[in-house]
């Protein structure tokens, strides 16, 4: 559903009175808090976890000759939240600590060949060990920044057979404010449902270890 299809069905299932919201722009009372929940409601699930499938992306980008500090739109990565893997010639980099990377000497050490490691400074600008010491191309898999809807048309990142948990999740803040609390029990009972069925589908595989079972 789009930002707007998600909006009237709350108003909907709501029972707020009026027709269909035909725009999700320059909304007044009531109904420009539902497009305020709708846009939460969306936010909120996102941001629950950083390892949403949902959220994954790939990108290639380059490291430049002798240069080991770079920022994210250094590296055409703009809409990175957290990296997952980095990788040179299919050789995965290890992230460290920037407190080790640091107490490793890393940070200053001249060496010059095809970085092993990376790091997050405090500031949170990427280090690499070593310097690199050719433009070598660069893999990463990374989980993005979530973004709320704003237009009409824009569409969750959220599969679609699961924006349902956006319509209940922004229906428990309109019961809230209404202080409806059958319909707040109804919508996070279905909510928890929908929830359930998105960890199960869109987070990683538990791996277990057998030979810690026995």
């Amino acid at each position: 559903m789009t930002f707007l299809e998600l909006c009237n069905r709350v108003r909907q299932e709501s029972g707020v009175s009026g027709g269909d919201l035909l725009t999700v722009v320059n909304q007044q009372a009531i109904l420009a808090k539902i497009v305020e929940w709708v846009r939460q409601a969306d936010i909120d699930i996102k941001g629950l976890r950083s390892d949403w499938n949902y959220l994954w992306r790939t990108a290639n980008t380059s490291l430049v000759v002798d240069q080991r500090l770079y920022s994210m739109p250094d590296l055409a990565l703009f809409d990175a939240n957290e990296l997952l893997s980095v990788s040179i010639n299919s050789n995965e980099l290890r992230p460290m600590d920037w407190q080790e990377f640091k107490a490793q000497k890393y940070h200053t050490a001249p060496d010059k060949r095809q970085p092993s490691v990376y790091t997050f400074r405090p500031d949170g600008l990427l280090m690499v060990f070593p310097v690199p010491d050719a433009a070598y191309a660069v893999d990463v898999e990374y989980s993005k920044t979530v973004t709320p809807m704003l237009a009409d048309t824009d569409v969750s990142d959220i599969p679609t057979h699961l924006h349902d948990a956006i319509l209940q999740k922004a229906l428990m803040y309109y019961a809230s404010h209404e202080e409806d609390n059958s319909l707040y029990g109804v919508a996070n009972t279905r909510f928890e449902e929908y929830m359930t069925k998105m960890a199960s589908e869109c987070l990683p595989a538990i791996k277990f270890n057998r030979s810690r079972l026995f």
